[in-house]
């Protein structure tokens, strides 16, 4: 890839940024803009045997203990911050590194076992396993009917 097209990516990927908290903001389902830092990209898949739905999202330099992970019906919600290094004062000459709290709302798309869920954090990538759930055949439920017919 060559310098021309790294460019275009930044600022394709600051864009979706910006629209994403733009969005998350008028939904009211994520961060407000002034308060949205970084944006933890993420991939989603379906893996077989077991059959799960496999969520991947670049976070480095995020400290594990404080990520939450939680799900919410069909809605997978990931929380955190990458804070900026305490120390040196620095004059950035280049910065394209986001900083600050973040957070991600994803629709998983499937029911899935929570209970059986499991998130590992590798080399700045966090891996949230969620096993799918049992499918439930057609079930009947008995209404009882009151009043005058």
């Amino acid at each position: 890839m060559g310098r021309a097209e790294e460019d275009l990516l930044v600022q394709y990927r600051r864009l979706e940024h910006e629209l994403d908290r733009m969005f998350a903001e008028l939904a009211g389902g994520g961060l407000p803009a002034r308060a949205a830092g970084m944006r933890a990209m993420a991939d989603v898949w379906l893996a077989d045997d077991p059959p799960r739905v496999v969520v991947q999202l670049d976070v480095a330099g995020v400290d594990p203990a404080a990520i939450s992970v939680e799900v919410e019906d069909d809605l997978l919600v990931v929380r955190g911050e990458r804070r900026r290094p305490r120390g040196e004062r620095r004059v950035y000459q280049h910065a394209e590194i986001e900083w600050g709290r973040f957070e991600r709302r994803l629709r998983v798309g499937a029911p899935v076992d929570v209970d059986a869920a499991s998130a590992d954090y590798d080399r700045g990538m966090l891996v949230i396993t969620l096993p799918l759930a049992p499918r439930r055949g057609p079930e009947s439920v008995r209404v009882n009917v009151r009043g005058d017919l």
